[in-house]
């Protein structure tokens, strides 16, 4: 099973948005795989103020080290955004699952739409992919209310 995680930057921390996270870290089971660019995020340059669906607003910074990365509100949803968000998850063909804090209606029901089970994590499950992963397979996930 492969599965991927939101997250910043190479050190794999995790980033709350999966639309908007600039990578993903893929795991084989358990094991990390690799680092891929999150095609919508980089289509739209989320990860940036300013530019992307809807305007972005100075929110709480993601990440560590220095890495802030703006949130803006989440998108109205809307068929066109979904098909939009499908598009741009080329690159995920061979996901069967997503684990994410955060997700939008347009990015949830494309990724579902897609074949990919959508798993709410919550920040106690770690602050770094390798953690959540860890929490995911020993089956010690937080509920998400």
């Amino acid at each position: 099973m492969k599965i991927i995680i939101p997250v910043g930057s190479q050190e794999r921390e995790i980033f709350q948005r999966i639309g908007r996270a600039p990578f993903f870290a893929v795991y084989e089971n358990d094991t990390f795989v690799e680092l891929r660019v999150n095609s919508h995020a980089a289509s739209h340059d989320h990860h940036t103020e300013g530019e992307g669906h809807g305007g972005h607003h100075h929110g709480k910074g993601e990440g560590r080290g220095g890495h802030h990365h703006h949130e803006g509100p989440m998108e109205a949803y809307s068929k066109e955004e979904v098909a939009h968000h499908k598009k741009d998850l080329g690159n995920l063909k061979d996901i069967n699952c997503a684990l994410s804090r955060a997700i939008g209606p347009n990015m949830k029901e494309a990724l579902e739409s897609s074949g990919i089970k959508v798993i709410k994590i919550r920040k106690k499950d770690g602050e770094y992919a390798d953690e959540v992963i860890e929490n995911y397979f020993a089956g010690t996930l937080s509920k998400a209310v």
